[in-house]
């Protein structure tokens, strides 16, 4: 298993979790650059990891973490613990591994009524200066860079208009002209060089048609044996490799240093998550990635490695953190 010391400008080191949904006790998760893995049975509270941080950068829409009541983000207790009154996340970003390098914690706190708090390294600010802050750090796009199981290929599954208002959305550019560029000099190369680990002899065309006025975003994938398909004409194994591949290019677009996703592999096949380690050791070069797995192609990679269980009263708690080596991934047993 290959590790390396990587250079990042920027990463995310620590994760601390009180109250928040599965969360009864503050349980905290620490992190290195590249890869850092989450596993656990389903049900344990897995996904509410990446919920936190994506709520602690600011998100609001509660539909995109989860939920549909305001209610349903605080731990709603248990026979052992009491439902959580307050929920606080706190996330520590670091600007490189060296031990004195600086940091930066980032807190957001809610009360049961609403009432939202923010820190900044111990400092109280307002909103305003949270966000402020957010946007300085390259973090304000971040919490659009998480990929779930669940909607993994929300995009081929959109008309190509609907398609291209989404990926203009997505980029946040204003002019039509400036997204088809974009998409032509920078996401184009860079998803058709993905699309060559994870199917080494496909050729990817991407096309924004004028149909009725309106500018469409297709895809067209030839795979091997000459068979040209149009997005929506791919296999389910073939459209998770093509989305999988297309957000992830168009991520790049984005100020993030950081991704998020959410068991994206599951309808692959085992040849295909061969090809999806050097995929993600391409991505992991100068991005870090947080990924919720069950698959041991996907554990090799890991950086760190965390388990999650929960109680007899269904509360989640962090079992176990490794700082992964070559011992621990033989010693672990893993489908």
């Amino acid at each position: 298993m290959k590790k390396k010391t990587r250079e990042f400008e920027m990463y995310l080191e620590d994760v601390n979790i009180e109250g928040f949904k599965s969360f009864s006790e503050k349980t905290n998760m620490s992190f290195q650059p590249g890869i850092g893995v989450i596993i656990g049975n389903n049900g344990v509270g897995k996904s509410n990891i990446l919920d936190a941080i994506v709520w602690a950068l600011g998100e609001n829409n509660i539909e995109r973490i989860r939920c549909y009541e305001q209610e349903e983000l605080f731990f709603s207790g248990s026979k052992k613990y009491p439902p959580a009154t307050i929920i606080r996340i706190e996330l520590t970003l670091k600007e490189n591994q060296d031990k004195d390098a600086p940091a930066t914690q980032l807190v957001r706190e809610m009360t049961k009524t609403g009432q939202n708090r923010f820190w900044i390294n111990d400092t109280s600010v307002d909103a305003e200066a949270y966000l402020a802050k957010l946007k300085q750090l390259r973090l304000k796009q971040s919490l659009k860079t998480i990929i779930r199981q669940e909607q993994i290929n929300d995009l081929l599954q959109q008309s190509p208009p609907r398609r291209f208002q989404s990926i203009q959305s997505l980029l946040e550019i204003e002019s039509t002209d400036e997204v088809i560029d974009c998409l032509d000099r920078t996401v184009a190369p860079l998803f058709q060089r993905y699309m060559r680990y994870l199917i080494p002899l496909a050729e990817v065309e991407l096309k924004t048609p004028s149909q009725n006025g309106q500018i469409g975003f297709e895809i067209v994938v030839t795979l091997p044996g000459n068979r040209v398909r149009r997005a929506h004409q791919l296999s389910g194994g073939e459209k998770s490799i093509t989305s999988l591949a297309l957000k992830l290019a168009l991520f790049t677009q984005l100020e993030s240093f950081f991704y998020l996703m959410d068991e994206v592999e599951p309808s692959l096949d085992y040849t295909n998550h061969k090809s999806m380690q050097a995929f993600l050791k391409d991505v992991a070069a100068d991005k870090q990635l947080i990924m919720i797995t069950h698959l041991r192609s996907t554990i090799d990679l890991a950086e760190t490695l965390h388990g999650v269980r929960t109680r007899f009263d269904g509360s989640s708690f962090m079992k176990f953190y490794f700082l992964m080596n070559e011992r621990l991934l033989r010693m672990y047993k893993c489908c």
